[in-house]
Parts: C-alpha cells; sequence; structure tokens
C-alpha cells in the first residue's frame, strides 16, 4: 500500500521515478562535461558526444567560432550537466541530439540568445524545441548580437575558392564554409574559373 501511495504522490507532482525533471522536462543525469569540443558539441564522462540540438555554431574559420567555444567551455566545461532528448535520439555523425541544462539553465538557449548560435531551421521538424528557441532568437537577432553582426564575406562572389587551392565552389557549399577567411579568393565570373577545377558543389 505504501508503494502505491508513493507512486501516486510522485505522478501528482510531476516527478521522474527514473530522471529529474525541471517544469515538464524529463531529464537525465547529472554528467560531467569531460571536453568541449566545439561551439555545439561537448563530451561526457558516460562515453556520450552530445550535438546540442536545435542550434548551430560557426565552424572552424567563420567568423565568432572562437568565441562560441569559449563561451561553451565557460558554460559547461568541468561541470555537471542535465540532459534531455529530443525527438530523434541521434544525428547521422551518431552524436546524441539533447538539450542541455546546467544549475537550471538551458544552455542551448543562452548560446542562441546571447549571439554564439543560430537556431538549426533546416531541422525544425525534429526540433520539439524550436517556437522556444526562435523566440530567444529574435532579440539577439534584432540587436545584431554575435554572429548575427559577422559580415557574409561571399555574398557577392559567384564562386569561391583558396588561396592553397586549384578547386573552387558555389558560396554556400559546405568546402567553401571550411576556408579561412584569410586564405579565401573570390571569384566573380566563369572566366575567373577558367583553369580551375570545380568541386561540384
Amino acid at each position: 500500500m505504501k508503494y502505491l501511495i508513493l507512486l501516486a504522490l510522485l505522478l501528482i507532482s510531476g516527478c521522474s521515478i527514473t530522471g529529474d525533471v525541471i517544469g515538464e522536462q524529463k531529464l537525465e543525469g547529472p554528467f560531467l562535461v569531460t571536453n568541449v569540443v566545439d561551439g555545439d558539441t561537448l563530451d561526457l564522462n558516460n562515453s556520450y558526444r552530445i550535438r546540442f540540438s536545435g542550434i548551430n555554431t560557426p565552424e572552424t574559420g567563420e567568423c565568432y567560432h572562437d568565441e562560441a567555444w569559449d563561451r561553451l567551455k565557460e558554460l559547461t566545461l568541468n561541470k555537471e550537466v542535465f540532459i534531455e532528448e529530443d525527438i530523434s535520439d541521434e544525428g547521422k555523425y551518431g552524436r546524441k541530439l539533447r538539450y542541455i541544462y546546467v544549475d537550471n539553465k538551458f544552455v542551448n538557449g543562452i548560446m542562441v540568445s546571447e549571439g554564439f548560435a543560430k537556431v538549426y531551421d533546416k531541422y525544425k521538424a525534429d526540433t520539439k524545441r524550436y517556437s522556444e528557441l526562435k523566440q530567444l532568437e529574435a532579440p539577439a537577432i534584432k540587436d545584431k548580437l554575435g554572429v548575427w553582426s559577422c559580415e557574409d564575406n561571399k555574398k557577392d562572389c559567384l564562386y569561391v575558392g583558396s588561396k592553397n587551392s586549384k578547386k573552387y565552389h558555389t558560396p554556400t557549399c559546405k568546402y567553401a564554409k571550411k576556408i579561412l577567411p584569410s586564405n579565401l579568393v573570390c571569384y566573380y565570373s566563369e572566366e575567373e574559373v577558367a583553369d580551375l577545377e570545380f568541386s561540384g558543389c
């Protein structure tokens, strides 16, 4: 009988038998953050590599990459975190897709609201906190915080390439995103790339 009463109290209070809860979020943890890979990826002491769900930070060499990485280290490194699963458990690279909480603070939301990350619109249908994140993003866009203050150095280019390569790409190509700003070459016509090799993207 006492077990039934305990179960009833847990259900009434909104608590979870298997995990902690903040509001209506069912969380796992705590886990220790052992490594911060970049602005939206970290490692936990339970062997999980976590990809922050719903957000995207600049890649290596892109504007505001280092600042986003440093901010995530400040928020999470060597700290205990709780994690919340999204609609999909893993991304295409095998990383766990999660929302992260430190001291009851929603870290995905902090990264967006402070301008260190953008909401990942491409996966909005697979992001259960998409609307919440978009609300947090709006003031950062308006105030041009962080990544929103970065100028697109490829916006007027027909194609782009690197000083260290004979290949060229469209400005939105995944390879173009990896070119360091100091090595970026902007091509404005087909004639300028006539002797180069197109990457296919």
